[in-house]
């Protein structure tokens, strides 16, 4: 049973690395870095106002990622920061004119990519999926918890 566990073990995290690697594939297409791609996914088609700082928490990445990659994107001309009136030390990453053409163009694509992926599967089959995903997470935030508390 345990040779069993980690053949499993080590077939899950292949595969998470490849998929992964497929997030990469598709950013590098369009000429993105994989957290470039992500601050933009975020961004496309909503009202929401984010910060660097939400960003980063929103996507578990560190904030020099996130600082690094906005400048990026501001310098292709796809984002820009704003003041916020409230907080003068945090800034509104906002789409341009430019970064919302771009986003319909390759973040709308994605969105649609994803949920055709998504709508091959059954209901019960997106459902389960979803259940034991979030199940295998918690599992292994707590097993991890554990040990950082313990060492």
């Amino acid at each position: 049973m345990g040779n069993d566990i980690k053949e499993l073990n080590l077939e899950l995290n292949r595969l998470y690395k490849r998929q992964d690697d497929l997030y990469h594939a598709y950013a590098s297409h369009y000429g993105l870095s994989v957290t470039s791609f992500w601050i933009l996914y975020a961004l496309c088609g909503t009202e929401e106002t984010y910060t660097q700082n939400m960003l980063a928490k929103m996507w578990h990445l560190p904030s020099q990622s996130i600082n690094s990659a906005i400048s990026s994107l501001v310098k292709a001309g796809y984002v820009k920061l704003e003041q916020l009136a409230v907080a003068r030390n945090n800034k509104a990453v906002r789409l341009t004119q430019e970064g919302e053409i771009f986003c319909r163009k390759v973040i709308s694509s994605f969105y649609e990519l994803e949920e055709r992926v998504l709508e091959k599967m059954s209901a019960e089959e997106r459902a389960l999926f979803l259940a034991l995903s979030q199940k295998q997470y918690a599992l292994l935030k707590t097993e991890i918890e554990a040990v950082l508390h313990n060492h």
